[in-house]
């Protein structure tokens, strides 16, 4: 298995250092890679891995060695080359990556999105403008030709927690609601319409007396704690895509864009998302998805979503089936590394 350099800048709250995070575990534990993963904030990193030391340069968790990002001006590139999200590895290990006889495969892991741009541009080469380098783009998505979603081979002893209880009982029964979103969350309208118990796992700006607050658990434990309730409401794109393997009617409470260019990519993943559910079932989820992103307040704008519940459940084990049979992005990644070597030795 190839050593693999890991670089992450976390920028959006927690949602980039959790990808990466998530990956490199997955490429320790599973496919036995020699990973480091570098880190701009060993202070956020610590929210979801909090035996990490903010203090220390290099340190080792779980089999992955973590660099702070101030150190890695000075290390021998690896292998293989991951940039989170087009984070730019620093000028003199891009640099050094030239001077190696056998250059490292390097690729730019991009954010999620179901938008149809994915296919196509997963895979793609992007030729350095100076250097003898090649930078490929990596795109996570839902189809098999895109570059796929993390996937642990854990994560089947969480798939049975709570199936046999009664999740979403619907409006005769109060639901347990999880609330991971932004400040700006209308959850308050969302917990009346589905007469739910609120357990809240960040800050939001109006509350009730009567909520509960989670407090944070490691990401090792995130699955867990996703399992325990009947509806969801996430954030970012770990989050996102944990609360699908959770397969529980959820709301994704996206990233907002000053454009509004985030309802493109919030469409084009219901459009996917709803390609076998009922049709009543499935305008309500959408109506409920843009209500909740507009930050729509008015208890009619959930009610139909509430009145859903029974159905979105068990359709959500459909879809996370559908997930579960499609190869995870670790191993699409490997595959692809492998594949460039081949090319380079041919």
């Amino acid at each position: 298995m190839p050593t693999i350099d890991l670089f992450c800048r976390v920028v959006d709250n927690y949602g980039d250092i959790g990808v990466c995070w998530r990956l490199a575990r997955q490429l320790v534990a599973e496919h036995g890679c020699k990973v480091r993963l570098i880190v701009d904030d060993l202070t956020a990193f610590r929210f979801i891995a909090p035996e990490i030391d903010p203090a220390l340069t290099q340190q080792n968790l779980l089999g992955v060695d973590v660099i702070a990002w101030s150190a890695s001006e000075a290390l021998v590139p690896a292998e293989v080359v991951i940039e989170a999200f087009a984070c730019d590895p620093p000028a003199a290990y891009v640099l050094a990556m030239t001077t190696l006889a056998e250059k490292p495969v390097w690729i730019n892991l991009e954010y999620l999105s179901a938008e149809a741009w994915v296919d196509g541009v997963h895979g793609l080469p992007s030729p350095h403008p100076r250097l003898p380098l090649i930078k490929y783009f990596f795109c996570p998505g839902f189809t098999e030709k895109s570059g796929g979603l993390i996937r642990e081979n854990t994560l089947a002893q969480f798939a049975l927690i709570g199936e046999c209880e009664d999740g979403a009982g619907g409006r005769d029964r109060a639901n347990d609601l999880l609330a991971f979103a932004y400040r700006h969350a209308p959850v308050r309208a969302v917990a009346v319409a589905l007469h739910a118990h609120v357990t809240t796992a960040a800050p939001l700006d109006e509350t009730e007396p009567s909520w509960r607050s989670a407090p944070p658990v490691p990401q090792t434990q995130f699955d867990a704690l996703l399992a325990r309730f009947d509806v969801l409401i996430v954030r970012g794109e770990d989050s996102f895509v944990r609360a699908q393997y959770a397969a529980k009617p959820f709301l994704w409470h996206i990233y907002p864009t000053q454009d509004n260019a985030h309802f493109v990519k919030l469409d084009a993943w219901l459009d996917r998302y709803c390609e076998g559910l009922v049709a009543d079932a499935a305008t309500a989820f959408k109506q409920a998805q843009h209500a909740f992103n507009r930050g729509d307040t008015s208890l009619d704008a959930y009610t139909e979503f509430a009145a859903h519940l029974p159905v979105l459940k068990d359709y959500a084990t459909e879809w996370r089936n559908h997930l579960f049979a499609q190869t995870d992005l670790t191993t699409r990644l490997l595959n692809f590394v492998n594949s460039q070597k081949k090319q380079k030795v041919s």
